[in-house]
């Protein structure tokens, strides 16, 4: 029955691709209203143009949405965006983020994401630097599928761009934007924009950030975790077609927020219980710092536009902990454990000005990341990788209506280590992976303002080697086909977007975790563990997403969303289950972060008075069916289904200020957005509690 209602609804979308369109203008003409809907920009294809003309899935978040909810990190950016979760596992480190399933459940510094992140079109490797860096943001755009011809690897999944607000020289602007809330959640941020000349601008923003944890240990004591960031831009504009924008940013994070819960205290009740132990974790104290130097060049060059994007990034800190053993004694101390990483990007693009018809862009792609050890680390080695890419991609318009997709990538991709522990495989090592990806589709216009597509497109994930001895494992691909509608209906106050997609994987990376009893004395409390990196065989996927909003009257807004998704192993491919137990079959169980089904919904009015002062509430709905959140396919990490209801409520006043009170998960309802096995333990990473809070913002 599942199938047959996916195989309808691609069948009706191939009926409307095919036939559709004429019908549909008299009913666009029919009606005229001032309330109507907002053009948005994506740069999605590396090029600023409509969201409804670009022929990929796509979803934004609007930068004002994200204060409004008193979104701190990506998880409560992305939380409504349909096939689109995150989760989280430690102490605040970071987050995951799955896109229709595919993320990364290896351990930090292993294995990469399936989601490739970008902050104003510079690759961003590690979560962490993202924790505190979402502000004075213009908006956060998601890709979903794979993107491997203008992104490269890593981006088998889809692809964030994060947009920051550029300096302009028509005037002075900015604001300043205060919020208490739960848990003692402070926040201030602010940003002044400042015109120098005529073609010279210059924009400052900050952000201060500090909060509790929403889990405590057994003596009742709560991580804190606190943050500052700033980012400056200088951007230079002698005309219209020219610019260059320099910025710096710099990003620290102090402390920490435990948050793994046992699954003995969750069944218990006790969701906010954590398994640190005071007074150990409690003497953990962490800082890291990133700092980014980024410089975007665009200038015309004969028949085309130049884009030319170097960056330097540098994330360092450190850190102090205590650990136990099993039998509670002190294990190990770690003081003052400083690290390094650095990374440098050099992205060179050339395509068509802007009154081409023909739609077309190559590019040059080299980046290198160094990430040595610790000076007390005994337990890993140096590590590094560099990649190199040339790629291209065409957009042809065989007539006024329809248009012709192709594209291509080429990466050569080293990783590598040096000075590795005695117990691996080798002192050093290098490993290379070098493939094609490619995309090929078409574009039809089926009314003035409805479009069909159907594309294909390949992506890979680079393959590594394993923390524990250095052993390799190799490259992840996939090839996907994705049959899609985007349509705006009734004088633009219907927004129907929907797509349905097929994926095929190829060595799908999972890890494999073990313990045999141990017999020469060398295990831990009487047993080897054990941790393999590897690929599983083939794996497909099977989806599809409808998105809808609708303006009702001339107040209200209503938004719907669905999507169906069904990942799984279709190859023989064994792993263990149970951590004493035999290697079992994978064939036809779930892939992990796939709910079948979720839908989302939402519905704002805004109410207007005489004053011209505003007040607009906004009730949100989310539904997910049950998914496994841990890497096996087992009962335990199992997670149910759930559903979320947020509020907010802001009031815009005609003298520059506004008011936001928020309400996230205003039913408090307890969920987890991962789990794993520890042995015979079952451990849970809570996703957030009822949280409540204020916002001011005022714009001068």
């Amino acid at each position: 029955m599942k199938k047959f209602y996916l195989n309808f609804f691609t069948f009706v979308l191939g009926i409307v691709f095919v036939f559709g369109g004429i019908p549909l203008v008299s009913a666009q003409e029919s009606s005229s209203s001032e309330f109507t809907l907002e053009e948005i920009t994506v740069t999605a294809e590396k090029r600023v143009e409509n969201l409804q003309k670009v022929s990929i899935s796509v979803a934004v978040v609007k930068g004002e949405d994200i204060t409004n909810q008193g979104a701190t990190s990506i998880t409560d950016i992305l939380r409504d965006i349909p096939n689109v979760s995150t989760s989280s596992t430690g102490t605040g480190g970071g987050f995951q983020i799955n896109i229709r399933g595919l993320g990364n459940d290896m351990p930090t510094g292993v294995g990469d994401s399936s989601v490739s992140t970008n902050f104003d079109g510079a690759y961003e490797g590690r979560t962490e630097a993202g924790l505190f860096g979402y502000f004075d943001v213009d908006q956060v755009e998601v890709l979903r599928g794979p993107q491997g011809t203008l992104y490269g690897r890593n981006s088998t999944g889809g692809v964030i761009n994060i947009t920051s607000k550029k300096p302009r020289t028509d005037k002075v602007e900015g604001y300043v934007a205060l919020e208490a809330g739960d848990y003692n959640k402070l926040k201030a941020e602010a940003a002044i924009n400042v015109p120098l000349s005529d073609t010279f601008a210059g924009r400052l923003a900050f952000v201060s950030t500090k909060t509790d944890a929403y889990t405590h240990d057994s003596a009742g004591y709560r991580g804190s975790q606190d943050g500052i960031a700033t980012r400056l831009q200088l951007r230079y504009m002698p005309n219209d077609d020219v610019f260059f924008n320099l910025l710096y940013s710099f990003t620290q994070r102090n402390g920490g927020l435990w948050s793994d819960v046992s699954k003995t205290n969750w069944d218990a009740g006790k969701y906010d219980l954590n398994e640190n132990t005071y007074p150990y974790d409690t003497t953990r104290k962490d800082k890291n710092i990133d700092s980014k130097v980024s410089l975007t060049a665009q200038f015309p060059l004969g028949i085309g536009v130049v884009t030319v994007i170097p960056t330097y990034e540098k994330m360092y800190g450190d850190s102090t902990s205590y650990g136990k053993d099993f039998g509670g004694n002190v294990a190990f101390s770690q003081e003052k454990r400083p690290y390094d990483n650095v990374s440098e990007i050099f992205d060179l693009r050339y395509g068509n000005n802007s009154d081409s018809k023909v739609i077309w862009a190559f590019g040059l792609y080299w980046t290198k990341t160094d990430d040595p050890k610790t000076p007390s680390d005994t337990r890993s080695p140096d590590r590094w990788n560099n990649s190199k890419a040339v790629n291209g991609q065409i957009t042809y318009p065989f007539t006024d209506t329809f248009r012709g997709i192709a594209g291509f990538r080429y990466d050569v991709d080293k990783k590598g280590f040096d000075n590795a522990p005695a117990n691996w495989l080798s002192p050093s090592n290098s490993f290379s992976y070098s493939y094609v990806d490619w995309k090929a589709g078409v574009e039809k216009d089926l009314a003035e303002d409805m479009m069909g597509y159907f594309t294909m497109a390949t992506g890979h994930k680079v393959g590594g080697f394993s923390d524990m001895d250095g052993a390799p494992f190799d490259m992840e691909s996939n090839i996907s086909g994705e049959l899609g509608m985007k349509s705006r209906l009734l004088d633009k106050r219907l927004q129907v977007n929907a797509d349905v997609f097929y994926f095929q994987y190829k060595g799908y990376q999972v890890v494999d975790q073990w313990s045999e009893v141990d017999t020469d004395g060398t295990g831990r409390n009487g047993w080897d563990n054990y941790a393999v990196f590897e690929n599983a065989n083939k794996a497909e996927s099977l989806g599809a997403e409808i998105e809808t909003t609708a303006l009702l009257g001339d107040a209200t807004a209503l938004d719907f969303n669905f999507a169906y998704l069904k990942n799984s192993y279709i190859e023989d491919f064994y792993m263990h289950t149970v951590q004493t137990g035999p290697l079992v079959n994978m064939k036809g169980e779930t892939m992990p972060h796939s709910p079948e089904f979720s839908v989302k919904a939402g519905i704002d009015h805004t109410f207007s008075f005489s004053d011209g002062s505003t007040l607009r509430p906004k009730l949100s709905y989310r539904w997910t069916a049950k998914q496994y959140l841990g890497t096996l396919p087992v009962a335990a990490n199992l997670g149910p289904a759930y559903s979320m209801v947020d509020f907010t409520m802001t009031y815009t006043s005609t003298k520059s200020w506004s008011l936001n009170l928020y309400a996230n998960n205003a039913l408090n309802k307890h969920y987890y957005s991962s789990s794993v096995i520890r042995g015979d333990a079952v451990i849970y990473f809570p996703s957030n509690p009822r949280t409540m809070g204020v916002t001011m913002n005022i714009k001068f």
